[in-house]
């Protein structure tokens, strides 16, 4: 998630040094820190302020950086810039629980060898263990993974401030996250999700301003499922129940593809209930559905067949 020198320049520049106390502290060029510290700054690690011809560095005041503080301070003998570098950080993202080497592969997206690498420093000093062979954080290093996930966070939100001041994120991960915002965001990483994206599925929505997007990388597209669990993620009421049964009616739906991600984005219970409710034609629901007469009405609308 981040090198081994971001880091040291987070445990190091407290107090706002300047480029030329930096790299003394870190025993580097004065070129080498300066752009550095640059990179840092795009990644909302840090910002600097001019004195005369003297440049200061003051670190973000974002929860990650407090937790990393408490690390850092708690325990001065651990060289925790070293131990978190690279893919240490992505694979902690997922320690909240014991965990296989390979279910932290998969989930990191990493090699399984990346694994035992990144976690092999950790264990030698006792912030990991392997149990039943799974690894697990000690009790007293716990709070290594709500850091890494706070760092995560941190970096999602700079993703989305590089385009717009006000938004809100309503499901993250370690590399998406989908967000709402009452501005346009016109990125190849943001793809367009919520009411807005039903009308490539011929199901006009009355969509309010608020936009919603996924950031994701490399991706040229959502699937029908997805777009299903999104609407979840943005209001699981009636009216959102409502058109994603439009859409299962409307699309041919893989179900396996749905309920994997419905587990991914938390929105299990309604997508069984929603997958329920179409197979009983209403007979089974809760409140949170439309009768059965109402849904038909609703899909007779839209011309769809039901």
């Amino acid at each position: 998630m981040y090198t081994e020198a971001e880091l040291r320049v987070l445990a190091t520049a407290q107090g706002g040094p300047t480029i030329s106390d930096l790299a003394e502290k870190l025993d580097r060029s004065v070129n080498y820190v300066s752009e550095l510290v640059d990179g840092m700054q795009e990644k909302g690690l840090v910002h600097t302020i001019r004195s005369g011809k003297t440049k200061h560095v003051h670190r973000s005041s974002a929860r990650a950086i407090e937790l990393f503080d408490q690390f850092v301070q708690r325990y001065p003998h651990i060289p925790f810039p070293g131990l978190l570098a690279g893919a240490s950080l992505r694979v902690l993202y997922h320690l909240d629980e014991p965990a296989s080497p390979t279910d932290l592969a998969e989930w990191a997206g990493v090699h399984r060898s990346t694994v035992y690498r990144s976690l092999s420093p950790l264990q030698h000093r006792g912030i990991v263990y392997r149990d039943d062979g799974n690894f697990a954080l000690n009790d007293e290093f716990e709070e290594l993974a709500t850091l890494a996930r706070e760092f995560a966070h941190h970096r999602n939100r700079n993703r989305v401030e590089a385009y717009v001041d006000t938004y809100t994120i309503l499901w993250e991960s370690l590399d998406e996250f989908l967000v709402q915002s009452d501005e346009p965001i016109e990125a190849d990483a943001f793809h367009v999700t919520g009411p807005e994206q039903f009308q490539d599925y011929d199901l006009p929505l009355l969509a309010r301003q608020r936009r919603y997007y996924l950031y994701a990388e490399s991706r040229e597209g959502l699937s029908p499922a997805e777009l299903c669990c999104h609407m979840l993620v943005i209001g699981d009421d009636t009216r959102s129940r409502s058109y994603c049964l439009l859409l299962l009616s409307t699309v041919n739906i893989d179900r396996d593809e749905l309920l994997v991600l419905a587990e991914k984005y938390d929105v299990e219970d309604s997508v069984a209930g929603l997958l329920e409710y179409l197979d009983t034609h209403g007979a089974k629901r809760t409140a949170s559905f439309p009768t059965w007469e109402e849904f038909r009405d609703l899909a007779d609308e839209y011309g769809v067949t039901v």
